[in-house]
């Protein structure tokens, strides 16, 4: 959605806000969830976090890692289990967690398997 839209459909929200109707009013004249409704007056974003990538030890999740790697969850999950991937396991839990230095390193030809 473009920024011109955006501002124009937060501008609707707050006049509609300000001549009284409620949050769920609202909702139901845009076709949309008051928790919307509140986002938008309060001007939060809805847009997907996206891991950072600056930070090579940072640790990230298997749903992160497949998304950087443009893979399903289920490949990353394999790939770990056949030690394709470098895998931490971190917690109780036993949660995989994967370096960004490796996931790079991966990317570049540089895997576990190859040294």
């Amino acid at each position: 959605m473009s920024e011109k839209i955006k501002s124009r459909r937060r501008e609707q929200v707050i006049k509609l806000r300000e001549a009284g109707l409620t949050y769920a009013e609202i909702g139901r004249k845009l076709s949309l969830t008051r928790e919307r409704i509140r986002q938008i007056i309060s001007g939060q974003s809805t847009a997907k976090k996206k891991p950072a990538r600056h930070n090579p030890d940072a640790l990230l999740s298997t749903a992160e890692t497949a998304e950087v790697l443009n893979v399903h969850v289920n490949t990353v999950r394999r790939w770990s289990n056949k030690k394709i991937l470098v895998t931490h396991r971190i917690g109780p839990r036993r949660d995989r967690r994967f370096r960004q230095q490796d996931i790079d390193d991966f990317l570049l030809g540089n895997s576990a398997s190859a040294t």
